[in-house]
């Protein structure tokens, strides 16, 4: 597929509310991003890439919990779900590992779920397309502009 979107323009292309910001240290994982940005794991996002029966999915949880394989299953409708590999990323998406944005049209091309727990948050950081980047962003535009399904795909 060999998709690539830029973050920033991404945002003003859709009209969401927040900001991209870069950080001297890298922002891969939940615990760097709160050490970043001093918000608390319920506010940063994860974004993964899920192998599903007939391609690829995102599946956006909170950074406190774990995500489901078979609750997203049943929400998609699939038999299986895997996450999927580095390479799968990359070409799904355009990004590496731990700097996947669901802000994107790459991203947004995919059948996309949003955590239910996410959806009650009024602000979250999610990755900003690189390992030293995070997007602050409204919620509800994110769910706008994403069109997901918003469904309870996690455990603690």
């Amino acid at each position: 597929m060999g998709c690539r979107d830029e973050v920033s323009a991404f945002i003003e292309r859709h009209g969401i509310s927040g900001h991209l910001r870069r950080f001297g240290a890298a922002v891969t994982t939940v615990g760097e991003a709160v050490r970043a940005t001093g918000s608390p794991p319920s506010e940063i996002v994860k974004t993964m890439i899920v192998v599903v029966d007939d391609g690829y999915a995102v599946a956006i949880v909170p950074g406190d919990r774990k995500l489901s394989y078979q609750k997203v299953a049943r929400v998609l409708g699939s038999k299986s779900v895997r996450l999927a590999r580095p390479d799968e990323i990359r070409s799904a998406t355009g990004f590496d590992v731990g700097g996947v944005s669901p802000l994107s049209d790459c991203v947004r091309s995919l059948r996309t779920v949003v955590d239910s727990r996410i959806a009650e948050k009024d602000w979250v950081w999610c990755g900003g397309g690189d390992s030293h980047s995070l997007a602050y962003v409204s919620v509800r535009d994110l769910v706008r502009a994403l069109r997901p399904v918003v469904a309870d795909v996690s455990e603690d």
